[in-house]
């Protein structure tokens, strides 16, 4: 009886760290929210699942708006390296997790400006210039979410949502200053506050586990 029971405990600890190695490996996945962005474009990322409780990963997205300012021609990018620590759960399934990351955001603008020209303190024309203005984004902070694999026996694709919070610093600076008393085409950035300012990040990924 005694060998019978060892048997079994040796099988089923057989079956969880089988389990456990599965979640080890490359991921590769794409953030929906990156489109709902006031920087708004597709973000793609990979993940490697280190151990089965610490993984890194790199999220990349190619900026090709900005929706707080849609007059503005606007590109960009963003890199957003984090690594998480999962929690072993029920039945050492891994899929809470708390995150910390890191974030830089550049976005360069091409804004319109009218600028007058003065002859004998008359203003005789109207000149329309375009300047290039580069917006730089530094952030760091935490998430917690969960991470939950489907898709059949083998559970290839994932899918992440997870939120929280930190820090961020925002400035901007032209490329090519306009020159004094020239005046914006179109109407101003609702958002538009430079400095330290609190942060919220959130992600919601769709993967698969290569």
């Amino acid at each position: 009886m005694k060998q019978l029971y060892f048997i079994f405990l040796l099988t089923g600890c057989m079956m969880v760290a089988r389990a456990q190695s599965s979640l080890k490996g490359m991921r590769i996945f794409v953030n929906v929210p990156s489109f709902t962005e006031f920087d708004g474009g597709p973000a793609l990322g990979l993940e490697y699942r280190i151990k089965n409780n610490i993984s890194v990963a790199l999220e990349g997205q190619w900026i090709l708006y900005d929706a707080n300012d849609w007059d503005a021609e606007s590109h960009g990018f963003r890199f957003t390296p984090e690594i998480k620590f999962f929690l072993p759960g029920r039945k050492h399934r891994y899929k809470w997790f708390f995150a910390a990351q890191a974030l830089y955001k550049q976005v360069n603008s091409f804004e319109d400006y009218i600028i007058p020209h003065y002859e004998d303190n008359e203003q005789v024309y109207e000149e329309l210039r375009t300047f290039e203005k580069q917006k730089q984004v530094f952030a760091f902070g935490g998430r917690f979410g969960v991470q939950s694999n489907f898709g059949g026996k083998k559970e290839k694709f994932f899918v992440e949502l997870s939120v929280g919070s930190g820090f961020r610093w925002k400035g901007t600076h032209f490329i090519q200053r306009p020159p004094e008393g020239s005046m914006k085409r179109g109407r101003k950035p609702l958002f538009d506050t430079e400095g330290w300012l609190p942060d919220v990040p959130f992600k919601v990924r769709f993967g698969y586990r290569l």
